[in-house]
């Protein structure tokens, strides 16, 4: 019984310590707003530090979180596996520069090493957490291929992102039509298998309707 006290006591505290610097991470919210020009207090802005707070440790999930276990499912029979195209994976996060959203999609494009495959949701959460965190769009497309063959047991791994950076959309330049494509490759792929995949491959750029008639 002790010591189930005392884990509760160490669980107790580990809460009211997060809690702690949660208040703490919402008041400088609350200063930013007042920083800003506007009152913290009124109504409309009363709760918004702790929705802003929580949208940013949702959208950064992927820094506090272990990556999603990859499930393989064997071919019957030993049979050969060819190339798999996992095509516009949507994915949200941030650019590391001013925490503003990169909304884009992701193709994969993987030839397996032996006669199993992963689960086809697998792949995708692999993407949905590896983006939940603030990022370069360069950087997150190498990091998916070279991680993504070793938790594929891939022989290669050819990966194209398309997307849209909020920082160049809304603020800045202001060019609500501009779009980043980024490709990154592992190795095992050959020159040849490489041109192929980078004249075929293809991945969609996201829709967001910026004006519309009503």
């Amino acid at each position: 019984m002790l010591y189930l006290n005392r884990g509760i006591n160490r669980l107790d505290s580990v809460h009211n310590n997060r809690n702690d610097e949660e208040a703490e991470m919402e008041n400088y919210v609350s200063r930013i707003i007042e920083f800003l020009g506007d009152n913290p207090d009124r109504p409309g802005l009363r709760e918004t530090p702790r929705r802003y707070l929580n949208a940013l440790l949702e959208l950064t999930h992927g820094l506090r979180e272990p990556p999603p276990k990859i499930k393989f499912f064997p071919m019957e029979g030993n049979e050969y596996v060819g190339r798999i195209s996992i095509n516009d994976i949507k994915f949200v996060s941030l650019c590391e520069h001013h925490l503003l959203p990169v909304i884009g999609t992701v193709t994969v494009v993987y030839e397996p090493l032996n006669s199993e495959v992963p689960g086809l949701s697998k792949v995708a959460r692999y993407v949905k957490w590896l983006a939940a965190r603030p990022m370069l769009q360069e950087r997150f497309t190498a990091r998916l291929a070279n991680e993504l063959k070793e938790v594929l047991h891939a022989r290669y791994v050819y990966v194209k992102v398309c997307a849209l950076h909020m920082c160049a959309m809304i603020r800045g330049v202001k060019d609500e039509d501009m779009y980043m494509v980024t490709e990154a490759w592992s190795d095992g792929v050959s020159d040849e298998e490489l041109k192929e995949l980078r004249n075929s491959t293809r991945c969609r750029v996201p829709r967001i309707v910026l004006t519309k008639e009503y």
